[in-house]
């Protein structure tokens, strides 16, 4: 006999159905990515610029600086900011050169710097009184040859911490040169330096001067640039000037109806006398100064407020003309 099933029954076959039916396993789509391990922690376009920027002030301040300690012509330009570890940046330094180190205050940490010799020997002889002529043949430098070299690597860790000293007020405490094998045990290998080149110019000699800042410096830098820059974003934000236009709206300032360049004679002066009227030789129709705090900004003509007097403002003093007056 065949059995009819009604609605709910067949709904009630249909749910278990579904219930008993094995679920299917989800298919997750994996995205595979490129990624150069070499390339982590690099510079962005944006740090770049900040360090680029902090250390161009660096060049002319240490060319004038260097250049009075030396009295002669001196001439500095930045050449890279770039990030590498200390292995690949001890492989592009020369066999024979100076190299230094100072300890950053209070933080405890060491910035190093490198001369090319070609530079240094032209200086040694300046400081005592030779015309500053390069070596022909290269050699390495004397302990007393030494200790003439140190106090021009002085005044460039002075310009260093002067130029630093807004971002991050560090001390700079500059040490002796290092040997060769002190130079290799200063940084680990693979650590991430921070290299600052410069080129530098001394009469007819060139070379290059090269800062190296380890990690831990560098981020600490970067982190003072970054604040700094929020803070000056901050500043100029809309709300700040907006609230600068309003405390200026409430500034008090002295307003006065000046006649430009009236001529007098002394004796028209000494000659006055009580009641006496003294002609101003300046028509009615030539439009008088009107100046804000000394500073003329408008043409303009007096009139009469009431029982008081005042001023009818004609018109702007364009800018190239209120300069002018002022200057006059």
């Amino acid at each position: 006999m065949e059995k009819i099933l009604n609605q709910e029954e067949i709904d009630k076959l249909f749910h278990s159905s579904k219930a008993a039916a094995p679920l299917q396993p989800k298919v997750v789509r994996r995205v595979v990515q490129q990624c150069d391990f070499r390339q982590s922690g690099q510079l962005v376009k944006d740090q770049v610029r900040q360090l680029t920027s902090l250390h161009e002030k660096l060049a002319p301040n240490l060319s004038n600086s260097l250049g009075a300690f030396l009295r002669v012509a001196f001439q500095m330009s930045l050449v890279a900011v770039e990030q590498l570890t200390y292995n690949e940046f001890l492989g592009r330094m020369p066999e024979l050169t100076y190299f230094s180190t100072a300890l950053l205050m209070p933080i405890e940490e060491t910035a190093a710097l490198q001369m090319d010799l070609s530079l240094i020997f032209p200086m040694i002889d300046l400081l005592l009184g030779g015309p500053g002529n390069a070596l022909e043949e290269p050699r390495d430098l004397t302990e007393i040859e030494e200790q003439i070299a140190s106090t021009v690597i002085d005044v460039l860790w002075r310009e260093l911490q002067t130029t630093w000293q807004i971002t991050w007020p560090v001390d700079f405490q500059g040490g002796p040169r290092l040997k060769q094998a002190q130079i290799m045990t200063l940084i680990p290998p693979g650590e991430r330096v921070l290299n600052v080149s410069f080129e530098l110019q001394l009469r007819e000699v060139h070379g290059v001067l090269n800062l190296v800042f380890p990690a831990i410096v560098s981020n600490m830098l970067l982190r003072k640039l970054s604040l700094q820059g929020m803070f000056h974003r901050r500043r100029r934000s809309g709300d700040s000037s907006a609230r600068i236009r309003e405390r200026l709206r409430e500034a008090n300032v002295t307003v006065d109806l000046d006649l430009a360049h009236v001529p007098l004679r002394i004796r028209d002066i000494v000659d006055m006398e009580l009641g006496q009227i003294l002609p101003l030789r300046h028509s009615l129709e030539e439009p008088m100064l009107i100046s804000l705090n000394g500073t003329s900004i408008f043409n303009g003509t007096p009139v009469s407020c009431g029982s008081t007097r005042g001023a009818l403002i004609q018109a702007k003093l364009p800018v190239p003309e209120l300069l002018t007056k002022e200057r006059k």
